[in-house]
């Protein structure tokens, strides 16, 4: 037989095996293994799943010699290994079985079974040394079965596996109640749940109050919790301590600056000021440096390098609307480099793919600003761009003292970032009419059609049939932050409800899941004259199938104000559920006619409060039309300029060469 027929052979006979030995056949299952055993006696596989039935008998020493003559093939196998320590921790062999499952995590840092396992073996000689009368020893033992828990869970938090995570480090919690590294663990995989995660983090903080991450993490918790007078307190307490910290700096940026974006009471003005402000500020602590002279060519034909700055290249709705135009710039023409913020524990297959489209990939999570910028300057960047604005993880202060000779904002953030350093802001006529340039300060470049070009994910059913039809009554939907919904929205949505008669409410939000949130949001709702009898909450779901899936229970989706969607109306409309706006007086408050503009659906976008309920519920009467419009929206959405990625490429790739003609006949922005 030829060693190919062989190895074809071994594992055929391994499959079978394993289909007998996971119904419990184990005869079959020991049989079959060990005819592969006769044609190669060494195979690692066929040596340790004999084992490990040897280990399911109870014959513990035959299953050691087994797994150790497996070893010998495969020294490198973090499985094998994690198989022999459980066999010698069932054989009361401690130190061996130590020994093992280490070796298990160091070829395997993310084997979270041995982790657990070592921490299992600790817990259990703590027993054994507490019985004997050595109190003080076992306490040592149990703290450090701890380790290997936190360090589990800090790994598969890192992934977002969150309920995992957070078993992990409750059972380290339990094991070292005085850790305030398993504590802030804790809290950051229950950071979903704020209300659950702050009592974590008082605690981590009560054992060290100088811990930073505990500080930042207790002013976001208390932001989600909408309490942002005491998160500010917190902020401040952090920066404090270090002037520099990232999480703090942010966390009172966002509070200065997003907190207005979602009340109707700010005004464009107050709004503009804010960030104007903070722009002053981040200037001044950049200090005297100025930007040295630029070596670009002043060339307005040449291949432009174009660098793109975001911490979101990862599985982010920002990448929905990035990724378009990142596959189809013209290579000839312009050569990408991506800067990511990303770490790389959570990259994903979003960053996978994106890396395969930019022609240089840049990791830059962790360096100092000065040192990002001389990353810049060595690639020769000609044009950079922000895509965050104020999300999380920004770069911003590193555009402080400018990078590149031509700056730009565009995608993720909507206002200005106060910077005079970014010389544009990529945008369009609609979210930004004119008369909009007093609000920024950048330069407003407009593309014709549309600053957003969107591409949904792949493989997601059609939409399904009108809910309404079914089910004899609509349903109105909105998947937004809830902190969007404030008391105006609710008093239309409530004036909407009473309009259509037996209609409901469904929400789903990343925190509503949370019970002080869900509790909040509905003691508001129920001010405003929506009672929980007509309001069903969603929880937030991660998989985007079982997303989307979501809104096959929505008729009408709703927008927001006067900070509206732009995602979940993508979707939305995507999944054939048409989308009611309300048209604001700044950027955040005009996405909704925009959007709905491309696809050709105005007048789903209303100038007042009155129309808004007046566009929803003349939709809803008529269930016939809002049938048809769902079965034809997809079609709509996919012929629009909004899935237009070649038409969109080309005019924002026209925006990038007016940008640097102008700088190449030496004026700025401005």
């Amino acid at each position: 037989m030829s060693t190919t027929d062989s190895a074809a052979k071994i594992a055929a006979l391994i499959k079978q095996g394993i289909a007998h030995h996971q119904a419990g056949r184990l005869a079959e299952a020991e049989r079959l293994y060990r005819q592969a055993l006769q044609l190669d006696p060494g195979h690692p596989e066929a040596l340790t799943l004999t084992g490990i039935l040897m280990g399911q008998a109870g014959k513990l020493s035959a299953a050691v010699e087994l797994m150790t003559r497996a070893l010998k093939r495969d020294p490198r196998n973090a499985q094998i290994h994690y198989n022999l320590g459980e066999t010698y921790r069932h054989l009361g062999e401690g130190a061996k079985s130590d020994t093992a499952l280490r070796c298990a995590i160091a070829l395997n840092p993310d084997h979270y079974d041995a982790y657990q396992s070592l921490a299992d073996l600790l817990v259990a000689e703590a027993a054994m040394q507490e019985k004997a009368g050595h109190d003080q020893r076992a306490q040592v033992l149990r703290l450090a079965a701890a380790e290997p828990l936190i360090e589990a869970g800090r790994r598969l938090a890192e992934k977002d596996m969150l309920n995992a995570a957070a078993k992990k480090y409750r059972a380290a919690a339990a094991l070292a109640p005085d850790n305030a590294v398993a504590w802030c663990g804790l809290a950051h995989a229950l950071r979903m749940l704020p209300s659950e995660a702050e009592p974590a983090l008082r605690r981590a903080l009560a054992l060290d109050p100088e811990n930073l991450w505990a500080l930042g993490l207790l002013g976001d918790t208390l932001m989600a919790l909408n309490r942002p007078a005491e998160a500010e307190a917190v902020y401040r307490q952090g920066l404090a301590r270090a002037p520099d910290d990232v999480m703090c700096r942010q966390g009172l940026a966002w509070i200065k600056l997003m907190t207005p974006l979602y009340r109707p009471e700010a005004s464009p003005d107050q709004i503009f000021e804010a960030h104007r402000a903070w722009g002053e500020e981040t200037m001044a602590r950049a200090g005297n440096e100025a930007a040295r002279p630029f070596a670009n060519a002043r060339d307005p034909k040449k291949r432009l390098k174009v660098g793109f700055v975001s911490p979101d290249l990862k599985r982010h709705s920002a990448t929905y609307f990035f990724e378009p135009l990142l596959a189809t710039l013209d290579p000839a023409a312009f050569e990408t480099f991506c800067y990511s913020e990303v770490l790389p524990q959570q990259e994903d297959e979003v960053t996978a793919r994106l890396k395969k489209l930019a022609r240089h990939w840049r990791s830059t999570r962790g360096q100092t600003d000065e040192d990002f910028r001389r990353q810049v300057r060595r690639d020769g960047i000609d044009i950079l761009i922000d895509l965050a604005g104020q999300s999380a993880y920004n770069r911003l202060t590193a555009f402080a003292v400018k990078p590149a000779p031509v700056t730009a904002t565009w995608l993720g953030y909507p206002a200005t970032t106060g910077l005079p350093t970014i010389d544009w802001r990529i945008t369009d006529a609609i979210s930004d009419p004119p008369g909009a340039d007093a609000f920024y300060t950048e330069k407003l470049m407009r593309l014709e059609g549309g600053f957003l070009c969107y591409r949904p994910p792949g493989s997601l059913p059609e939409a399904a049939p009108l809910p309404a039809l079914a089910k004899g009554f609509i349903t109105f939907g909105s998947f937004n932050n809830h902190a969007k919904i404030n008391e105006s929205v609710a008093g239309i949505w409530a004036s909407l409800l009473r309009a259509v008669p037996d209609s409901r409410l469904l929400l789903k939000s990343a925190y509503i899941k949370d019970k002080t949130v869900q509790e909040a949001l509905l003691r508001m709702l129920a001010a405003q004259g929506i009672g929980p009898a007509r309001t069903d909450i969603e929880n937030w779901r991660g998989g985007i199938s079982d997303h989307f899936a979501v809104y096959d229970r929505v008729d009408i989706a709703l927008d927001p104000f006067p900070y509206n969607g732009t995602t979940t109306t993508c979707e939305a409309l995507w999944m054939g559920v048409p989308v009611i706006a309300l048209i604001g007086d700044r950027h955040s408050g005009r996405i909704g006619l925009d959007l709905l503009t491309r696809v050709g659906l105005p007048q789903l976008a209303a100038p007042d409060a009155p129309g808004y309920v007046r566009a929803a519920a003349e939709l809803a009467r008529d269930r016939t039309a809002l049938s048809t419009l769902r079965q034809g929206l997809r079609a709509r959405l996919r012929a629009s300029p909004l899935c237009d990625e070649k038409r969109f490429a080309r005019e924002f790739e026209s925006a990038l060469r007016a940008m640097w003609k102008q700088w190449c006949e030496g004026g700025d922005a401005r």
